[in-house]
This record gives C-alpha cells, sequence and structure tokens, in this order.
C-alpha cells in the first residue's frame, strides 16, 4: 500500500489533472441520468389503477362534459373527474417596477371528484373543507407556494392564453397548501375548480379536456378501455383510452428519443474517461520499468507488480467517482440543485445513477491499468535492469 501511495504521488499534477477528469465525466454522467429521470418524473408519478380518457386526435381537442356520466357507468370505474389545462403565466411584480414572469403546471378540475383518486395528494381537513367550498379557490403544491412566495388565504392571479376570460386575467385565493411523502410526485401543481373557469371562459364551455378515473381491479384495464371508446365510436369526439402511465410517457416521446440520445452522450463521455485513464497509465508504467525490474529483483513476484498498478489506477479512479459522482448527489439531492425548476418540477438524482457511477469507475480502473499490468508480469528483472 506504501509503494501504490508513493507512486500516486510521484506526478502530482498528472495524477490529480486524471482525477479531474474521471471527475468530470461522472459528474456529467450522473447530470445526464439525472435529466433523464427528471423527464421520466411524470411516468413514475403514475398510478396503476388510474385512467386517462382524451381525444383520439389530440390533447388539444376537448370533449362533451356529457361524457363523464358514460364514463362513470362503465363496469368497473369507481371515480371519474373532468379536467382542462390552463398554463396561464404568473407575473410577479418586482420592487424596482419590471415583473418576473413565473411558469408552472396549472389545472382546472372537479376537485370534490378528483383528489379522492389521488391519496399521494395531503392537504389539512380545514384547508380541504375551505378549499370545497370556495368557487375561486386554488390549491397548490408546497414547493410552487415557496417559489413564488404564497401561504393559505393569499390572492394570487393567472394571465390567461388559452382561454378567452374577462380582461385575460383569473383572480383566486389561495385555500390549501398541497404535500406528498411520494418522492416522485410533483409538488410544482395549482389546481383550481372547472366549474370557475366554467363560469369565465368565454368558449368551450361544458367541455373536458381529459377525464380521469379510477378502476377497481387494474387487471381489467382491456375491458375498460374497450368498452369506453367503443361506446363514443363514430361521434363527433372519438375517445382513446389509456393508462396514467401510458399518458404521461406520450408528453416524453414528444420531444423524441431522449433516452438514446442522453444515453449516447454518457456513453461518449465513460469512452473518453477510459481513454484518458488508460494513457495516463501507460505513460506511468513506462517511467517505472527500471523500478519493476528492481521490485522483481528484490523478489516480488510478477502478480505483486501487476497489482500495484490496477491498484493505482483503480484508487485514481475511484476517487475521481467519489469527487464527481459524491459531489453531484450532495448537490442535487441534498441541497436541493435544479439548474431549471419551472422546468424540471422534480430533480432528484437516483441512486442506481449513483451507484452506477462507482462502478463504472471500478471497470475503468481496472480496464485501464489491466495492459501496463500484463506488460509488468511480462517484463524481465534482467532486461529492465539493462536499461539502468
Amino acid at each position: 500500500m506504501r509503494l501504490l501511495i508513493l507512486n500516486l504521488f510521484r506526478k502530482p499534477l498528472r495524477t490529480g489533472l486524471t482525477v479531474f477528469g474521471v471527475a468530470v465525466a461522472l459528474l456529467l454522467f450522473c447530470f445526464l441520468e439525472t435529466v433523464l429521470q427528471a423527464f421520466s418524473a411524470g411516468v413514475e408519478m403514475a398510478d396503476a389503477s388510474r385512467i386517462v380518457v382524451q381525444n383520439k386526435e389530440s390533447l388539444s381537442f376537448t370533449m362533451p362534459i356529457s361524457y363523464q356520466n358514460v364514463i362513470k357507468q362503465a363496469d368497473g370505474i369507481s371515480h371519474c373527474a373532468a379536467g382542462v389545462w390552463f398554463g396561464g403565466p404568473y407575473d410577479e411584480p418586482l420592487p424596482n417596477g419590471a415583473k418576473r414572469e413565473e411558469f408552472f403546471a396549472q389545472f382546472a378540475f372537479e376537485l370534490e371528484n378528483y383528489l379522492p383518486m389521488y391519496p399521494e395528494i395531503k392537504i389539512p381537513a380545514d384547508q380541504l373543507k375551505d378549499l370545497l367550498a370556495d368557487k375561486s379557490g386554488c390549491v397548490l403544491g408546497d414547493k410552487i407556494a415557496e417559489r413564488i412566495g404564497k401561504k393559505v388565504g393569499d390572492r394570487m392571479a393567472l394571465r390567461s392564453t388559452l382561454w378567452a376570460v374577462p380582461n385575460n386575467v383569473m383572480t383566486f385565493t389561495v385555500r390549501a397548501i398541497y404535500t406528498t411523502e411520494s418522492a416522485t410526485f410533483d409538488r410544482t401543481i395549482m389546481m383550481f375548480h372547472m366549474k370557475y373557469l366554467d363560469e369565465l371562459r368565454q368558449y368551450g364551455k361544458n367541455t373536458s379536456g381529459i377525464y380521469i378515473a379510477q378502476m377497481s381491479d387494474p387487471a381489467k384495464f382491456q375491458a375498460i378501455s374497450s368498452a369506453i371508446d367503443t361506446r363514443f365510436q363514430n361521434s363527433p369526439s372519438e375517445t382513446r383510452t389509456m393508462t396514467e402511465r401510458a399518458f404521461n410517457t406520450q408528453f416524453v416521446t414528444m420531444m423524441g428519443n431522449l433516452q438514446l440520445l442522453l444515453r449516447s452522450i454518457g456513453s461518449a463521455v465513460v469512452l473518453t474517461m477510459l481513454l484518458v485513464s488508460a494513457n495516463t497509465m501507460m505513460m506511468s508504467a513506462r517511467e517505472r520499468t527500471r523500478e519493476m525490474g528492481i521490485l522483481k529483483a528484490m523478489g516480488f513476484s510478477d502478480g505483486h507488480v501487476a497489482w500495484l498498478l490496477i491498484g493505482e489506477s483503480m484508487v485514481i479512479c475511484m476517487v475521481g467517482a467519489v469527487i464527481g459522482a459524491g459531489g453531484t448527489y450532495v448537490a442535487i439531492n441534498i441541497f436541493g440543485f435544479n439548474p431549471k425548476p419551472d422546468f424540471f418540477p422534480i430533480f432528484r438524482m437516483p441512486l442506481g445513477s449513483f451507484l452506477g457511477a462507482f462502478v463504472i469507475a471500478a471497470a475503468t480502473g481496472i480496464l485501464s491499468g489491466i495492459v501496463p499490468a500484463i506488460v509488468g508480469m511480462r517484463l524481465k528483472a534482467t532486461e529492465a535492469l539493462r536499461s539502468m
């Protein structure tokens, strides 16, 4: 071990730069995996018992509100709630007279039907009572409430960009703030009463963008979805019924094959890290040819010499992993670093990516040290000492 440590400090600048290169590569790998996880957060929060009914043509087309009663009557459906995407920016005035625009997910739902289907959403009983009693009331996730500085009882306004409402502005009273124990449930959503939107919007009244329903038995999804879609077949607004997971997945696929793109970048980064580490170890081995001959002449075995080289490579890569992967994990999961909170409501580094970074570092250490180790094992003491 002493020899290994001394060899690491033989060229401290080179060793430091190699550790830095490995650390940066693994930092990028972990960050890309976290971004990929953030894009898939909506998929992870899906429940197998919930289904979504949307217009067969596109999400941009609405369906009559009368569909709700038909869906409720389907065999195996216990709850059903209509919903509409609002998507209005929140303008916050600044002390200097300017405005800061915040964007976050906003939905109009039949809250009395929607909330019972989502046990993940935790709302104090008194706040829930006030929310359901106030037509203009809304509920905010604790994260978005903190971000825009709102508490229960505050007023807020959203600028309407999709629906024609008076003065293009809707005002609300924050009646509840929800929390959740689920690590994958979005805590940056705003929800308000659909009847309030219906009262104000000048077109699209008595229509819904989606219907969220709960099945009593998820195993009957195929039969239930087929029955619902068949019921509305050949109607002006045909439907497409899917699981909540499939519904959330379609938003990720709209951006293309992100998994292939990000994983390709990550693979290129890892390959570069391997080449850098391998080059460092080859240079180190060539510089120590005579020393390896002396060690063998002193009685060190071929295996001992080989493991000194592999061990040196492993230490460099593992230290890089601690700095790169460990630093990324601490910054994101402990200190809450999020490069784009309005785009990534859930941004957490998966434990699997953290552990995977150390596996990659270990594999890189072995692969980059194995060639110099083989050369060292084959080196004869007489040939090495002849160059002295």
